[in-house]
């Protein structure tokens, strides 16, 4: 890969040798690859927090916002932790054994 595209893209693939865990996703199972590299959850939490904190317009003090922010994110947690996402149910014993 490099020494194809070095010569043409030199910035670029400077760039890619100094990343060693930009493509760490590659050494998992393909079915899950999006789910990985993926921003999805991190942006579902973030929309979840905009929308609930906006049901409280006030909080009295900053230790209530923390408090209510606390909950959320167990609930959100709690919530996540019950689904399977997508790809993992398929290679579940492929995800075992990369850990055991």
């Amino acid at each position: 890969l490099y020494r194809r595209w070095k010569p043409k893209y030199r910035k670029v693939m400077e760039s890619l040798e100094n990343t060693d865990n930009l493509l760490t996703f590659y050494q998992f199972p393909y079915q899950i690859w999006h789910s990985i590299y993926s921003t999805n959850l991190i942006e579902s939490l973030n929309k979840e927090i905009k929308r609930q904190t906006k049901k409280k317009v006030l909080f009295p003090n900053e230790e209530a916002l923390e408090r209510y922010l606390v909950t959320l994110f167990e609930d959100y947690n709690f919530k996540q932790s019950q689904r399977i996402h997508k790809g993992f149910g398929q290679c579940a014993g492929t995800l075992e054994s990369l850990f055991d």
